[in-house]
């Protein structure tokens, strides 16, 4: 199931692994907003079995792979 547009703008803004009161702020919300949509997301990744410490992570590559988030870009500077 894809994620919605919200699960998937929270998701990439808490891929760096940064603490949820930090990616609300990034998101102009709050807290408790950025956990149940990352719980959502979660669910629908199908990543709930996961111990609570690898869910994101593990959310984060499924997503990637599924193409729902976009994969970050490494830049390259000409020599």
């Amino acid at each position: 199931m894809p994620l919605t547009p919200r699960q998937a703008q929270v998701l990439i803004a808490a891929a760096d692994g940064a603490p949820l009161s930090e990616v609300a702020r990034r998101l102009d919300t709050t807290r408790p907003q950025i956990a149940a949509r990352l719980s959502e997301a979660y669910r629908r990744l199908d990543v709930t079995y996961l111990p609570r410490d690898e869910r994101r992570q593990e959310a984060v590559r499924v997503a990637r792979k599924r193409g729902l988030i976009p994969t970050p870009q490494t830049t390259k500077e000409a020599a």
